[in-house]
């Protein structure tokens, strides 16, 4: 019995201290653990956040250029597109042209021999 007695007091005595409130200097060190352990953490989060952002400015400039030599190359795509249609375009109105005026001729030349023709005929019946 005096063990369980025994036994009983010192469960109080480590229990009522259980009990106990936490002071301001308390919480204020536990804070200071915590702001700390968040730090270790949050520390090399930020370094990398901060070179991501170095690696995404040099990449903004990367790009800028690529848009400078893209434009570039869009107008010569186009003055080169010009010069072609041009090339192939003058010829193919040349031809057109001249395709129109040999037709207009040989209809003409065709008008000219049924005339020969029927002068031809006129003088053999009218001698």
């Amino acid at each position: 019995m005096k063990t369980i007695l025994f036994f009983l007091l010192i469960f109080c005595t480590v229990v009522s201290s259980a009990y106990g409130e936490l002071t301001d200097q308390d919480l204020d060190k536990i804070r200071l653990i915590v702001k700390e352990e968040i730090e270790d953490e949050v520390n090399p989060i930020k370094s990398e956040i901060s070179s991501m952002k170095s690696e995404i400015a040099s990449v903004k400039e990367n790009m800028a250029s690529l848009n400078g030599r893209v434009g570039g190359i869009e107008k010569q795509i186009t003055w080169l597109m010009g010069i072609i249609i041009v090339a192939i375009g003058i010829p193919q109105v040349i031809v057109a042209w001249r395709s129109r005026k040999d037709r207009e001729q040989d209809r003409r030349i065709e008008e000219l021999a049924r005339e020969i023709e029927s002068l031809k005929q006129r003088q053999i019946v009218n001698p």
